[in-house]
């Protein structure tokens, strides 16, 4: 009988528990959205980095100073300018990336605004969920406790009337 109990109060604390679990899992899928928005910000930064270098080369070439030590600055200085054309359809190629990468940024602006919004309703969700799942379970957990110790109370009861007829 009471070992029956026993397991009875084993198996609802594990239930218990494995309520518990669940959050732990959802912390981890947290933060591995919070590391795609990591990488998104990271792709962000690189394209907007990548766009003020090619215009800093546009504007390089349409004028026809290099204000930095760079490959270009040194091939120009070990071999010559370049023909007025080639440099007419690199501005060209420039320019074309340059749209190309404003697009890009805008469209990675817009994608990232959205998962934020998209990954704070989810958020906002959980919380509420949470609170009432934790509070059901941590009530839940008092009431087996409760019950578990008047189990022990009758048990010891028991053992005190046996005890005292002997």
């Amino acid at each position: 009988m009471y070992a029956s109990s026993i397991d009875d109060i084993l198996e609802d604390e594990e239930h218990y528990a494995d309520q518990l679990k669940e959050y732990l899992f959802y912390a981890e899928a947290l933060r591995a959205v919070c590391r795609k928005h990591e990488l998104m910000q990271y792709d962000l930064e690189m394209a907007a980095q990548d766009l003020a270098s090619k215009k800093q080369q546009c504007e390089e070439l349409a004028t026809g100073t290099v204000r930095t030590f760079s490959l270009k600055g040194m091939t120009t200085k070990l071999f010559g300018q370049e023909t007025p054309e080639q440099r007419e359809a690199r501005i060209k190629v420039l320019e074309e990336q340059i749209n190309e990468g404003e697009q890009q940024l805008k469209s990675k602006n817009l994608e990232g605004r959205e998962f934020v919004k998209n990954a704070w309703t989810d958020i906002e969700r959980f919380k509420e969920q949470k609170n009432r799942d934790l509070k059901e379970a941590l009530i839940s957990y008092a009431v087996m406790q409760i019950s578990m110790c008047k189990k022990g109370i009758q048990v010891w009861t028991n053992a005190k009337e046996c005890f005292s007829k002997m």
